[in-house]
């Protein structure tokens, strides 16, 4: 009993602990909703990290060694990319943070290459950069700055006076380190586009299954699962709902067949949708119900749109192949408001739905 118990408080200790990096790396994005700006935000932070780890002790050193302005500039770099966490934990905004970070990083390692860094190592710094700059700027635009950083290291290595010359480096080493970067840039590329493709096809993927779940397949108008989706994420406080059911639908299917109920289902729903308001939703409920919600609007107008609806509805001969029908719709009309729910309102429309059935059916009730 006690070892679970200590077990227990361990795997506390070891979930809060963790909860508390990834908060700090995520800037206080919700960690558990990975969405693209939330990758940016998480990596570019690590970069930042990464680079404060690497730049801050290389900095002390170098000016315990005497290096002092390589020793500044790597303290220096190390200051803004712990700046550039508080910057990104203010505002969010990955995309200025990513440039204070790949572009000090350009600065940082064509300096390295002129000037060797310590004891002449400076150019080996150079391969991290293909990585960094695909990443945080695209495969376009990256490349296009690694072929301008690759003009400036062949101009600092073979036209000017660098470190290379007094170091004793074999005369093939430019040329070695040129390739080198060439390759690192090659694979860093290929890796970047096969990552971006697979996170356009990933999002491709999911915005068809969010559709379909949202969506009903034989009307494509909202199922009742996107429907709740809209009204609970609306910013409207006051909307109407209009509930509809077809009269006696049962009786098509028998008479006619399923295909011809298919059929009168997918062109009630045109019927209904033609006529909503600017801002109105309309869903495939379920079976044959239908529900509509308008908005800025009054009550009475929205009982007049049912009506019209329901004289559409009347007025429309339906034609499949060769059969020819007609198809009347019942309406409940609520409202929603301060002092109804969501949920309440549905069930008074549902209720009033079933009071104009009972009365006679192809009618509406408010009421």
């Amino acid at each position: 009993m006690a070892k679970n118990v200590d077990r227990i408080k361990k795997n506390k200790i070891k979930d809060k602990t963790k909860s508390t990096w990834l908060t700090f790396f995520y800037v206080g994005e919700n960690e558990g909703a990975f969405s693209e700006d939330a990758r940016r935000v998480f990596i570019i932070n690590l970069f930042a990290t990464v680079g404060v780890l690497f730049t801050l002790p290389l900095g002390l050193s170098s000016l315990y060694e005497g290096k002092v302005i390589l020793g500044v500039v790597l303290i220096f770099i190390a200051f803004l990319y712990s700046m550039n966490h508080v910057y990104l934990r203010y505002t969010h905004n990955h995309s200025m943070s990513g440039n204070f970070v790949i572009y000090p990083l350009y600065i940082l390692m064509v300096y390295l290459i002129y000037t060797g860094g310590v004891h002449g190592t400076g150019h080996v710094w150079i391969y991290c950069l293909p990585a960094v700059a695909l990443f945080l700027h695209g495969l376009k635009r990256g490349l296009i700055e690694l072929g301008l950083f690759t003009l400036v290291l062949v101009i600092v290595m073979f036209f000017m006076d660098s470190h290379f010359v007094e170091s004793g480096y074999h005369p093939a080493l430019k040329s070695r380190i040129l390739f080198s970067f060439f390759v690192v840039i090659f694979l860093s590329a290929i890796y970047e586009y096969s990552m971006s493709r697979s996170n356009q096809e990933l999002k491709e993927t999911t915005a068809k299954l969010k559709l379909v779940a949202n969506t009903d397949e034989l009307t494509e108008l909202l199922n009742r699962r996107g429907m709740m989706q809209r009204l609970e994420g609306t910013t409207y406080t006051s909307y109407h709902l209009l509930l509809a059911d077809v009269d006696f639908f049962k009786r098509i299917n028998d008479e006619y067949g399923h295909d011809v109920g298919d059929y009168a289902l997918a062109e009630l729903g045109r019927i209904i949708q033609k006529p909503l308001p600017k801002g109105g939703l309309v869903s495939r409920w379920g079976g044959e119900e239908f529900l509509v919600a308008v908005c800025d609007c009054t009550e009475l107008d929205a009982f007049n749109l049912a009506e019209s609806i329901r004289q559409k509805v009347e007025e429309h001969e339906f034609v499949y192949l060769d059969q020819k029908f007609r198809m009347t719709l019942s309406f409940g009309v609520a409202t929603m408001n301060e002092f109804t729910s969501l949920r309440e309102t549905i069930t008074l429309a549902d209720n009033r739905l079933y009071s104009a059935k009972r009365a006679g059916r192809n009618q509406t009730r408010r009421r």
